[in-house]
């Protein structure tokens, strides 16, 4: 159990530390989450995170646009305003009846009545310029609020606005009420300056007397959190536009592929099992007796072992026998490529399956490429049309929202054109979809969408051509699995219809199950552990 000791702060303690990892973590499992570094960095800035082994949570942006919200309904909840006009209103009064006692004293003309005047504060002062006032204290007092003109004006706009939410029982005076106006106001701007995304602009001053000390430190955090992550080359910062470095890349995925397998044996690179014979390396250590057939390629050491052991048995001179001979094991391998075909269309977006299938691509993407650099591997996205996911092209992946439909026949083409680039037998397409084809490039490649004329139907026409192109592919050699991240019957049918024509499989799996399937066979057809 985690026990506390609490002490007085005398001011001289770090309330918590800036832990670069903790924090460059949280950036790269919310981009494994389906985010692009442009998301994933305001959602640290809107959410806030919490600060490993130090037990406080930076306070979000958003935690502080609703501090700042609820101050404004506790200040609709408390005061009034419906007397916030009472006392200049009575002042003009009262310095106009003594002026009208001057003027009588005197023998001058009469200054207009309170009742002649216009309705509002500001008119009645308006329509009282020109008055030459004989009495002084009528005079000092109505220079004083013509010099709170603006005042008045402004809280003139303030009361028309929000005279009606302001249902408390302390009624404020004029002063009272402008003081009001300009909290309100300062809370109002904070807000709009947070959500407005204007950080740089923000008064940490305002900010701490609004919002307190915890706010205005993890204020400042959260300002630094950009240039911590460009300074500590995870991301390059443009000026529209944030891209992971190549050092970024090998981060993420390497939490990517941490994060299915806690426990990974580092395989010699390029190494895996193929079917070339006489071709590869030397396995260091491994040999076996000599069989008729074998290369015969000694193993000395184990041959004149045996040979030895036999002669210490029998007595007198070492004699060599076939029985004797050890050869060296060569590990039969080839290069391959392998396609992963990733659904970026809209419906992916439902139920963290566009998140199960980025995790899995970026991890599988690292694995090859760190431990067989001589193997090919592609990530291809696929919503209505088909692209390469390729640098940071992976990283920024979304589920596609301005073409969000489904094109594995566009898929499958641009997989087959790398395979026959690569010039590998040895191929692997996996397809990790949750949908049937609803769009289709034609004879004349004219792009079409084809939605199904129900929610269980299938769109005739996209299936007819992705089935099309899948007996293409299938006879330049390619292998298809398929990983089904939905279990409709229309669905599972059409796969079974692709899996019947390239004789690949197809597995239906939910989307915390997608990772074990692809990558556990993956490390396991290769000869390693997990």
């Amino acid at each position: 159990m985690k026990s506390y000791i609490y002490k007085h702060w005398d001011g001289t303690q770090t309330p918590f530390s800036l832990k670069k990892k903790d924090i460059i973590d949280k950036f790269m499992d919310n981009i494994l989450k389906g985010m692009t570094p442009e998301m994933s960095l305001a959602q640290m800035l809107w959410k806030g995170f919490p600060l490993g082994g130090m037990d406080f949570k930076i306070m979000s942006l958003e935690e502080m646009v609703n501090d700042l919200q609820q101050k404004m309904y506790d200040l609709f909840s408390s005061y009034s305003l419906e007397k916030a006009f009472d006392d200049p209103m009575n002042d003009i009064k009262n310095f106009l009846a003594d002026e009208a006692l001057t003027c009588l004293d005197h023998g001058a003309q009469m200054p207009p009545s309170y009742e002649d005047l216009p309705t509002g504060l500001y008119e009645k002062l308006r329509f009282l310029d020109g008055t030459n006032f004989l009495n002084e204290n009528s005079k000092e007092t109505y220079t004083y609020w013509k010099t709170r003109q603006k005042d008045i004006l402004d809280l003139y706009e303030f009361y028309s606005k929000y005279y009606h939410h302001f249902t408390g029982s302390d009624y404020l005076n004029f002063d009272q009420a402008v003081e009001l106006m300009r909290q309100f106001q300062a809370i109002k701007d904070l807000q709009q300056q947070i959500l407005s995304g204007q950080l740089r602009s923000i008064d940490l001053n305002t900010l701490k007397e609004l919002l307190g000390e915890d706010a205005e430190k993890s204020f400042i955090v959260l300002l630094q959190l950009p240039e911590l992550l460009s300074d500590d080359k995870i991301i390059k910062i443009g000026a529209n536009k944030i891209d992971m470095t190549p050092r970024g890349m090998r981060a993420l995925g390497e939490m990517a592929f941490g994060k299915l397998y806690h426990q990974i044996k580092k395989d010699r690179q390029g190494g895996h099992h193929g079917n070339a014979p006489e071709s590869g390396e030397i396995e260091p250590d491994s040999s076996r007796p000599y069989q008729f057939g074998d290369r015969f390629d000694l193993d000395i050491t184990r041959t004149m072992l045996k040979a030895v052991s036999q002669t210490l048995n029998t007595g007198g001179a070492i004699r060599l026998s076939p029985g004797d001979f050890y050869v060296r094991q060569r590990e039969q391998l080839i290069t391959s490529t392998t396609v992963v075909l990733l659904d970026l269309s809209w419906s992916m977006s439902f139920g963290g399956r566009f998140e199960a299938g980025k995790r899995v691509a970026i991890a599988l993407d690292h694995y090859i490429r760190t431990r067989f650099p001589k193997d090919k591997i592609h990530i291809i996205g696929f919503s209505t049309v088909a692209r390469e996911l390729k640098g940071d092209g992976l990283s920024n992946a979304v589920w596609d929202t301005k073409n969000p439909h489904t094109n594995l026949q566009d898929g499958l083409r641009l997989a087959m054109k790398f395979i026959k680039k690569s010039g590998n037998r040895n191929n692997r397409v996996l397809v990790i979809t949750d949908g049937q084809p609803t769009a289709y490039y034609d004879e004349r490649e004219c792009l079409h969408v084809e939605m199904p004329f129900h929610m269980f139907g299938l769109s005739h026409n996209a299936s007819r051509a992705t089935l099309a192109e899948v007996r293409k592919v299938t006879a330049n050699g390619m292998n298809i699995e398929i990983f089904l991240l939905d279990n409709s019957p229309v669905l599972v049918e059409f796969t079974k219809q692709i899996c019947r024509i390239n004789r690949g499989r197809s597995m239906i799996c939910l989307p915390n199950e997608l990772g074990r399937l692809i990558m556990v066979e993956e490390i396991n057809r290769r000869g390693g552990r997990i």
